[in-house]
């Protein structure tokens, strides 16, 4: 039986035992009159039990209302320590969550926020509130945030959005939900925000749209490089004979040999495109990384020293085989050789170097360059189609398109980190990173 149920039968008993007392003490008190006027002794025993009765009630009053007292007190004390309990989970609870969570006021002024926020951006809670948004994000992003708060402020309902954070090099993405906070009157007092990380989520959306192009420009490439290849192929095989008849020095000769240059150069671009667009086709080979790595030096090698380019291999020996084809990696290291050729300028450094991974299931092999960079803005297009820094006519936006395919072919990877100013935690340069698949069989166990 509960409190409240209890108090009610409580209340019940003594209700009758005060009816009860107040009854015998109505009767002693009609008997006394009567008996004194008649002269009995016993008035005064009569009186004294009627008295008697009324203490009797007085004192069950008394005692019903210090118990109900103790138990309202018992109660209270009950459901504060519950209230505090509860706090204290809540308190918990905010102060664990890797989350950016905060409320803040009309004026966009922080009124509280969360250990996780506070360190994020170098500091703790105490130091921020009573701050305006603009203490901790860009002045585009506090003035957009602003916005939200006062409309939540305006309306009384939710509002959601997305914004991108830089701390140094790095860039966050976070999905923010503003949430009123409400009196018992209905107005809001002030504004809840819990804001998520969700780089990886944009990450992971970024590489389906990526992934779901470039299979739209495979096939797309497959249809068009077939279409070229049969005109291509008659006008090549018509120039060739052509150049049988055409005197070596004439004009006709010089003119049907650019026919044929430009041809040929048409006939490389057809075959890279096939190239992507037949990446999932045959079947997977073997090859040493080193020495594909070695071939294609020979052939840039004077084409460096033209350059004045200094060239640093660090190949690690006795590296397994790697499931790939040589030739087709020897045109992904031509590809990046060449790009790092055209980001330097006289006496640049062109470094290659080969390891093997910690889990022993991958050969890491970077390509890095001390060029100009590549622009913040670009590095999420650099593997996409027809996509060139390179002046007009100077590149086609095949290379790093072709290779990327060529790379996925063989289950490997290839990502690329950039710097266009020399810092203090990373020098100006571009650096290609490859992770490729070590053979079944040459597993190191």
């Amino acid at each position: 039986m509960d409190f409240q149920n209890r108090l009610k039968l409580i209340r019940a008993v003594l209700i009758i035992a005060w009816s009860i007392s107040l009854f015998c003490f109505i009767l002693t008190l009609i008997a006394g009159v009567r008996l004194s006027y008649a002269g009995h002794n016993s008035f005064v025993w009569l009186q004294s039990l009627g008295i008697f009765a009324l203490f009797i009630g007085m004192g069950s009053a008394l005692c019903y209302g210090r118990w109900r007292f103790t138990g309202f007190q018992n109660q209270i004390s009950g459901q504060s320590k519950e209230i505090k309990q509860c706090q204290e989970r809540y308190r918990i609870l905010v102060e664990s969550a890797e989350d950016f969570i905060f409320t803040v006021d009309n004026s966009g002024r922080f009124r509280s926020l969360n250990s996780f926020t506070a360190a994020f951006f170098g500091g703790v809670p105490s130091q921020f509130t009573g701050r305006p948004l603009s203490k901790l994000f860009s002045q585009e992003i506090a003035e957009k945030q602003l916005k939200l708060i006062k409309s939540v402020f305006r309306f009384g309902k939710s509002m959601r959005d997305e914004f991108m954070l830089t701390r140094g090099e790095y860039q966050i993405w976070l999905s923010a939900n503003f949430m009123p906070r409400k009196d018992e009157n209905g107005n809001v007092i002030s504004v809840l925000c819990i804001a998520r990380d969700i780089t990886e989520s944009k990450k992971l959306e970024k590489q389906l749209v990526n992934t779901e192009k470039l299979a739209s420009m495979g096939t797309l490439a497959a249809g068009v490089a077939h279409e070229i290849n049969n005109p291509l192929g008659i006008i090549l095989g018509f120039t060739d004979l052509l150049l049988e008849n055409a005197e070596k020095n004439s004009q006709s000769h010089q003119d049907l040999k650019t026919i044929e240059r430009h041809g040929l150069h048409c006939k490389a671009v057809v075959e890279n495109l096939l190239s992507f667009a037949r990446q999932g086709e045959g079947r997977f080979v073997h090859c040493d990384i080193n020495e594909a790595i070695k071939d294609i030096v020979n052939v840039v090698d004077h084409s460096l020293q033209m350059n004045d380019i200094e060239l640093r291999l660090d190949m690690a020996s006795g590296l397994p085989m790697i499931e790939g084809d040589s030739r087709q990696m020897q045109q992904v290291l031509l590809n990046l050789i060449n790009n790092a050729v055209a980001a330097m300028e006289q006496n640049g450094r062109l470094e290659i170097k080969t390891a093997l991974d910690a889990d022993l299931e991958k050969i890491i092999v970077i390509v890095r360059d001390n060029g100009h960079g590549i622009p913040k803005e670009y590095i999420d297009k650099i593997f996409d189609p027809f996509f060139t820094t390179k002046s007009e006519g100077e590149g086609t936006g095949l290379g790093l398109f072709v290779s990327h395919g060529i790379i996925n072919k063989y289950k490997g990877t290839i990502t690329c980190e950039s710097s266009t100013i020399d810092t203090s935690e990373k020098l100006r340069g571009t650096a290609f990173k490859l992770a490729l698949r070590v053979r079944a069989r040459s597993k190191i166990t």
